[in-house]
């Protein structure tokens, strides 16, 4: 249903946006050729402006996002607020993201008048022909299914987010629980989030690999020219709660919490369709494949079977109060550069790498420290 009803919208949007007089019925004459020819255009245009609306515009809250937000009036209410300011406050706080230009720009177009539809040409649909009722064969035993065997358990009972991403002394927080793990958010957004930070690659350096250090949240260029090579394009997210930005064995091997495990990532094949459209996360992610593990002996036999287990690891933005479980969560202008230089076919795929690759060239992570919010708020 989900998917209907985008697919709807997309339709519905892209007839608003035909120019005046556009007549979407078939041409006169060849009746079979003008409906063939008239469907793949109408075909082609809710294609293109419904793939347009859903790349620069997010209308919704991710289901992360949701959760985050239900959590806070729980916190709120629990620190006192009353249940009408807790939701208030939350709801406030926990929003859809800002729409882009691209996407005020499709708002703001003014309303085409509606399609012309001629009557005069009717419409013929051959008949089928008749098919007569086949006997019913008599049902085939289905062979009986093997259980699959279960991922390995991993337990992360015991550990604690790492002390560079906890809140700054000086910040008002309130802790929150996501699915059994603590989260501390000051106004709605996660601790010490990463600043928005851009450095855009030359112009002259046409094919590189994306590098990681899942330590650092550092995402950088990768590239046989030592000039270029490590140089920082923005900084990302990957692992949730107690696993974030964190080489631990247990969280690179835990599914639904844990970072992005080291190694070798590839993009899909179809160079057209590495950005594409997530139902779940509700927005445009970049598919990665781990096509080879590295640091296998830092691992047990039963992490590595686990991490082997790990699936649907993408690039994508990061959204207020969010985290990223084994994905690359960047910021908004980060998401758009780097979303950017795959769809140029510009970087080739991706290297995940526990510590730092080059201590020597890297900045320190532009953390934002400070916050603005405030727990006397939630008696006012």
């Amino acid at each position: 249903m989900e998917g209907f009803r985008r697919t709807v919208l997309a339709a519905l949007t892209s007839l608003l946006l035909l120019p005046s007089g556009t007549s979407l019925a078939q041409p006169s004459g060849n009746t079979g050729a003008g409906t063939a020819e008239a469907a793949a255009k109408l075909a082609d245009i809710f294609s293109k402006v419904g793939d347009q609306i859903y790349e620069d515009c997010i209308f919704e809250l991710s289901p992360e996002q949701i959760e985050v937000q239900d959590a806070l009036i729980k916190a709120y209410i629990a620190h006192g607020a009353s249940s009408a300011a807790a939701r208030q406050l939350a709801v406030k706080q926990i929003q859809p993201p800002k729409l882009s230009q691209e996407c005020e720009l499709l708002r703001r177009q003014p309303q085409a008048a509606p399609p012309t539809w001629e009557t005069k040409t009717t419409l013929l649909v051959p008949k089928k022909p008749e098919k007569k009722p086949k006997k019913k064969a008599a049902p085939k035993r289905r062979p009986k299914p093997v259980p699959k065997t279960p991922a390995p358990t991993i337990a992360l009972k015991d550990k604690k987010i790492l002390p560079q991403w906890d809140c700054a002394p000086n910040v008002d927080y309130v802790t929150v629980r996501i699915k059994g793990y603590e989260r501390k958010l000051s106004g709605g957004e996660i601790c010490k989030p990463y600043k928005d930070v851009v450095h855009k690659v030359p112009a002259s350096v046409p094919s590189f690999r994306l590098g990681y250090a899942i330590s650092t949240g550092r995402l950088f260029v990768v590239s046989d020219d030592p000039k270029i090579s490590g140089k920082t394009i923005a900084w990302a997210i990957s692992g949730k709660d107690v696993c974030r930005n964190n080489p631990d064995p247990d969280c690179l091997a835990a599914r639904g919490v844990g970072s992005l495990p080291p190694g070798k990532y590839s993009f899909g094949a179809n160079k057209k369709k590495r950005i594409n459209w997530g139902p779940i996360t509700k927005r445009n992610v970049a598919g990665i494949y781990l096509s080879k593990l590295w640091n296998k002996d830092r691992f047990t036999k039963a992490q590595l079977k686990a991490i082997r287990k790990r699936g649907n690891i993408a690039i994508h933005v990061r959204l207020k109060g969010e985290m990223s479980e084994a994905c690359i969560g960047l910021e908004p202008k980060g998401w758009a550069y780097v979303a950017s230089l795959i769809k140029e076919g510009r970087t080739t795929g991706v290297n995940a790498y526990l510590d730092e690759p080059y201590p020597q060239i890297a900045e320190a992570p532009p953390i934002v420290v400070g916050s603005s919010f405030s727990l006397t708020s939630l008696f006012k």
